[in-house]
């Protein structure tokens, strides 16, 4: 995020006006969410609350701001709080239905698979793959014939992988966010559970392949869903985002050493929201009232917004948005995440 409001004030800020970024830590708490938004928006005087955490935090703060009426986005992969965003809240974020498609259609076109095990993260976020897999799963042929949860830091889930592997499962799909995600494929491999092996975009981040990669890779190495900029240099040239993905790809690796992974590029997205939509209130930062309704009413009318993980049209109907998903799937060799044409 910080990038981006460097970027944007490199060139002139917004409307001429520099972006300020406020940080307060929630300490992963979140009643310490709200103390810091409440501080953001009283005494900060801020224009835009950005919930920048995992969605259990995040789908807890939408009640507050909308009660203190700031126009607000923030993380959250999954759907099943978009009913419930009210006026303030804007989530250009994933949703389930952008990624579960492919993998179940994967699982199905690719593999022959008519039966598979889910591992499910016992979250906010897990409880997207609870509702949604079971629902989405008989239109491409697949039925699911074991469930299993893990709780989000645990460090051994082989009790779980045991009945799945006693199961007359032909694949398994570990949905989840924690680092539990990629515990669980290192400890399947090592059990000798050699079932193909589906999972959810945060399991290309970074540190997962570093410690993980040799699992990940091991035969049959496992497929992932994550967001097409994860692998610009292997899109073709045709791709009308691919530049956009090359600039903040590039600027990343300059500024911060790596490559960006998930929570940077959704860090990345916000700001894009808010750019666009600021440019567009043009309003009178002086006047914070004005302005924060300014800015809502711009984001409520965002139309064909291209960002790195989609594009977004919102209304006052729907306040998520999303159009096209800029999702793909991938697999792991050598180290590199590879791409996996559809």
């Amino acid at each position: 995020m910080q990038l981006e409001v460097n970027r944007i004030n490199e060139a002139g800020g917004i409307n001429g006006i520099p972006l300020e970024m406020v940080v307060y830590d929630n300490k992963s708490e979140a009643t310490e969410a709200s103390m810091a938004a409440r501080k953001l928006a009283e005494v900060d005087q801020v224009h835009v609350i950005v919930a920048g955490d995992v969605t259990n935090i995040t789908s807890s703060l939408i009640p507050l701001v909308n009660e203190m009426e700031v126009p607000s986005t923030g993380i959250s992969g999954t759907a099943l709080f978009d009913d419930q965003l009210g006026d303030w809240f804007f989530r250009p974020m994933g949703a389930e239905s952008d990624y579960v498609l492919l993998s179940l259609d994967y699982l199905s076109r690719d593999l022959g698979v008519t039966k598979y095990a889910v591992l499910i993260e016992n979250s906010g976020y897990g409880q997207g793959g609870k509702v949604f897999l079971p629902q989405l799963s008989p239109g491409f042929g697949l039925s699911i014939v074991e469930e299993q949860y893990f709780d989000p830091g645990a460090t051994d889930v082989s009790p779980q992988l045991n009945n799945i592997g006693s199961s007359d499962a032909e694949a398994i799909f570990i949905w989840g966010s924690s680092p539990t995600s990629a515990i669980a494929v290192k400890q399947a491999r090592e059990m000798g559970i050699a079932l193909p092996i589906v999972t959810t975009p945060a399991q290309v981040m970074l540190p997962f392949l570093v410690e993980f990669g040799e699992y990940y890779e091991a035969e049959p190495p496992i497929v992932a869903v994550t967001q097409a900029i994860d692998i610009w240099e292997q899109l073709p040239d045709s791709n009308p985002s691919k530049e956009m993905y090359r600039g903040f790809a590039e600027a990343y690796q300059e500024e911060y050493g790596s490559p960006p992974g998930m929570w940077a590029i959704l860090g990345g997205t916000m700001l894009q929201l808010i750019e666009d939509g600021l440019i567009r209130a043009d309003a009178d930062p002086a006047d914070v009232e004005e302005a924060r309704s300014s800015i809502r009413d711009a984001f409520e009318n965002t139309t064909n917004l291209t960002t790195f993980i989609g594009i977004y049209t919102m209304s006052a109907e729907d306040h998520y948005g999303c159009i096209i998903n800029h999702m793909v799937l991938v697999t792991f060799q050598d180290g590199q995440k590879i791409y996996i044409p559809r």
